[in-house]
């Protein structure tokens, strides 16, 4: 997997987002706030992300999701807990198996894991055996449809990233992965706390948090993997912001990759709706809100991602994504 020299390397001119007729052209449809679930016969996940000890709202939105229908699966894309304790991680698990969820409930590592002073063993170790997790990178198939998950296998620097180092075994593995499942026809599902460069809310615009652009170490080698499988979703949280705004949802093509790009969605948050200060940084909006993905599956591969407000009760827009082999 070799890039470009780093020296040499351009994000903007790296990852390109198709929209509009582009964006149709790829498979990809924006449908109305309020539109209609599926139905029966698909693989339905629900996912969050950001909890952040956030708990009062954590049962808030479990129940909720819970009157929808369950789901086949949960999945807490990073940032379970405030800081990383054992005590955090305690409390967060009281509320989770205290309230109705899946029986398959799947997590990411985040930055807020590792707040603490542990040896970065420590930090892995607790997030894993707290979430019931194998690795900080695994692959679960609920039905027949797969869920991979990335994350950290070194410890950060600091409060301000960049956060994630996937390292040449995992990324040797995440592109194996979606090769094996480009083969089946299949859409795959690439769950990462933290966000790439120049993609959904946060990170793009003239409004983005200029410090979203560096979430990751191995950024070149992470989206020549990414680039080169259409049937890709990948999904991102640790923005927290807003699912309203257009930018919710995308496509992005990797010069050199495969041209019809791949899907890039933010999971929303359940601690506190950030947006733009105005000034290339965020700031804090609303601390009672809460946003999430209900995502629907259908036999042939066709996606559809319905953006909820959790705390209203209702679909905020829906994106429909064609089945790879369509």
């Amino acid at each position: 997997m070799s890039g470009p020299p780093a020296a040499s390397f351009d994000r903007r001119g790296f990852l390109t987002t198709l929209t509009g007729s582009a964006a149709a052209a790829a498979g990809l449809a924006l449908l109305p706030a309020g539109t209609a679930s599926a139905g029966e016969g698909v693989t339905t996940l629900d996912v969050l992300s950001d909890v952040q000890g956030d708990l009062a709202d954590l049962s808030h939105v479990l129940n909720h999701l819970d009157s929808l229908g369950t789901a086949d699966a949960l999945v807490v894309n990073g940032d379970l807990v405030a800081n990383g304790h054992v005590s955090e991680y305690e409390a967060y698990r009281e509320v989770l198996d205290s309230h109705p969820h899946p029986e398959r409930v799947i997590s990411t590592i985040g930055n807020h894991e590792q707040y603490n002073d542990a040896p970065f063993d420590t930090q892995v170790d607790r997030f894993l055996g707290y979430t019931d997790m194998a690795d900080v990178y695994t692959e679960t198939l609920i039905g027949d449809v797969p869920l991979l998950t990335i994350g950290t296998t070194e410890p950060i620097a600091g409060t301000s990233g960049p956060f994630v180092t996937l390292g040449a075994e995992q990324l040797s593995w995440l592109d194996g992965r979606l090769s094996e499942h480009a083969r089946n026809g299949r859409p795959v599902f690439v769950f990462s706390h933290h966000v790439l460069p120049d993609s959904v809310s946060g990170t793009t615009g003239d409004d983005s948090a200029r410090f979203y652009d560096r979430d990751f170490v191995d950024e070149t080698e992470l989206l020549e993997v990414l680039g080169s499988h259409s049937g890709v979703v990948f999904l991102s949280g640790h923005t927290h912001w807003s699912l309203e705004r257009d930018d919710w949802a995308t496509r992005k093509v990797v010069s050199g990759g495969d041209t019809r790009g791949f899907t890039v969605v933010n999971t929303g948050f359940v601690q506190t709706l950030f947006g733009p200060d105005g000034r290339g940084g965020e700031r804090a909006i609303d601390g009672s809100a809460a946003q999430g993905l209900r995502i629907e599956v259908a036999a042939d591969g066709a996606v559809t991602v319905h953006a909820r407000d959790l705390k209203a009760g209702t679909v905020i827009r829906s994106l429909e994504i064609e089945a790879p082999n369509a």
